[in-house]
């Protein structure tokens, strides 16, 4: 990976760069904020622009060290990331080392791959972390000569994952880490961390995208869509990398996803009088059916569905008080108006209902039943909509 891959973030590289050139490198930092999309990918260029053996304002991309970074072989290169332990070991084992080629091979794959997306492709109901064998194993292998007597790179992808009572392993070793020894923290959540190790870190904030770099970048990426749908796309996505290229892989037609919400909220709405009946029969046996069908959706289309819901409901809320801060895209549906139905959405429900959806994309995430949090869902948000003060 080279510095010129990494989208956005100058200052960022710069920094980095001077601090290699004046051989004043930090030997503990942290990778954060901005758009998340970015911190794995400029930790990358940053361990090959420190094992290149010929570099200039970047990594040459030629000599041996490049080579295999390019290749994630390099020795001296170590990983640690979120994993799932599928069974309790009689001896504890880094998982990190043990999973690392599934994780090699994703990543070179996609190097701007997202915590979240690297947790659905483990398909564990379990809560992936970074646990106390993997912390053993950095202090283990920081105690050891690198393999070329170079620098040795430790990148802890997803640090807030560090389950909290073993955090502690870590302290002496970051505070007092053998000579050219690097750790590099990232996290998307830094308030997650150990105060006493932050405290430690040098931190790195990253920018957001813009808007046409972000277009440039996936016209290159995907030659065979026109621009005007790639510029919808990092509209629809908010100028948010990860969210711009789930749209472009896995594309859904906003009719579609509304079509369905219309038809849902409609029976979530009849679904508080158990007499009320929708098209013929009653509603709540098509609630029942209908959330039925929507768990048989893919996750990706339910997650869609789930986030395309609280945009729904935020300008709903917003026509209320601002509707200057309305945005498209607007619903156009013979049985459905905005205006109508922003009246059941107000001050008085507005926190439950967001909560209610936050934690139903939460534990879609985490592969809970889907038809048991539709229905759960279904019913709690007929009676939201029923609220008064």
């Amino acid at each position: 990976m080279y510095f010129k891959n990494v989208l956005a973030n100058n200052g960022v590289k710069s920094s980095l760069i001077k601090e290699c050139s004046a051989n004043r490198i930090p030997h503990a930092q942290l990778f954060f904020g901005g758009d998340q999309s970015q911190h794995l990918p400029l930790a990358l260029a940053f361990s090959t622009y420190l094992f290149c053996e010929k570099k200039t304002t970047d990594s040459c991309g030629k000599c041996v060290n490049c080579r295999k970074m390019f290749k994630l072989t390099h020795p001296d290169l170590h990983f640690f990331y979120p994993t799932i332990r599928v069974q309790q070991p009689k001896e504890k084992i880094a998982e990190s080392k043990k999973c690392f080629p599934n994780f090699q091979k994703t990543i070179l794959e996609n190097p701007y791959l997202s915590p979240q997306n690297w947790e659905t492709k483990l398909k564990s109901s379990k809560t992936a972390n970074i646990r106390s064998a993997d912390l053993i194993e950095i202090c283990k292998i920081s105690n050891l000569k690198s393999y070329q007597g170079g620098y040795k790179v430790f990148i802890i992808w997803g640090a807030e994952k560090i389950i909290t009572k073993s955090s502690a392993i870590l302290l002496k070793t970051i505070e007092e880490p053998p000579p050219k020894t690097v750790f590099i923290l990232i996290s998307n959540d830094p308030n997650k961390l150990l105060s006493t190790i932050k405290s430690r870190l040098q931190e790195k904030k990253m920018t957001t995208i813009d808007s046409c770099v972000l277009l440039d970048h996936f016209k290159k990426k995907c030659p065979e869509l026109n621009e005007a749908m790639i510029k919808d796309f990092v509209r629809k996505g908010e100028s948010n990398y990860h969210k711009t290229f789930e749209l472009l892989i896995n594309p859904v037609e906003d009719g579609e996803i509304f079509n369905n919400f219309v038809e849902w909220i409609r029976l979530c709405f009849l679904s508080t009088n158990k007499k009320s009946k929708y098209e013929g029969d009653f509603a709540i046996i098509k609630l029942i059916d209908h959330c039925a069908m929507m768990a048989g959706l893919e996750r990706t289309a339910q997650l869609s569905f789930i986030k395309s819901t609280a945009q729904v409901f935020r300008r709903a809320f917003l026509l209320n008080y601002e509707p200057s801060l309305v945005v498209e895209p607007s619903i156009k549906h013979p049985n459905f108006s905005l205006d109508s139905f922003s009246k059941y959405v107000n001050n008085y429900n507005v926190l439950e209902i967001f909560a209610l959806l936050s934690n139903t994309h939460y534990y879609l995430h985490r592969y809970s039943n889907s038809k048991i949090l539709f229905l759960d869902l279904s019913f709690r948000l007929g009676k939201l909509l029923h609220k008064k003060p």
